[in-house]
């Protein structure tokens, strides 16, 4: 079986609750391979937790994208960041990025995610 490599974005209460079912599924083909968080408390306490090594923990997402180069990206931020992250996301072509609900406050950010994604080949789930 394949493994895929996700990095989360934003180590809150729903990435805990997303990295417990990638990690759950059976044959778990997916590791989590990388974190972003601006705290570094919540960076260090899901990372500890969830067995990220040290090295795979960003505080600038951007910085994480670039360096980890996942096959799937997490988006679990707040929804005022969702189509920041998203746009910045789908520009390093992973195959997919998952976003939690709400996708965004307004449907021009939605769209402009959407674009994003088209023009990059990425599939974009909203969760």
């Amino acid at each position: 079986m394949a493994k895929y490599r996700t990095a989360i974005i934003a180590c809150g209460m729903i990435a805990r609750v997303h990295a417990r079912g990638w990690l759950g599924v059976e044959g778990q083909p997916t590791e989590i391979a990388a974190l972003a968080d601006t705290n570094p408390d919540a960076q260090r306490e899901f990372g500890d937790f969830f067995g990220v090594p040290k090295g795979s923990r960003y505080s600038d997402y951007r910085e994480m994208l670039d360096k980890e180069r996942p096959d799937f990206v997490d988006v679990c931020s707040w929804h005022q960041h969702h189509a920041e992250m998203v746009i910045a996301a789908a520009a390093r072509q992973p195959k997919a990025i998952l976003c939690q609900k709400p996708m965004a406050p307004s449907m021009k950010e939605a769209k402009e995610m959407m674009m994003a994604c088209e023009r990059n080949g990425v599939q974009l789930i909203i969760a």
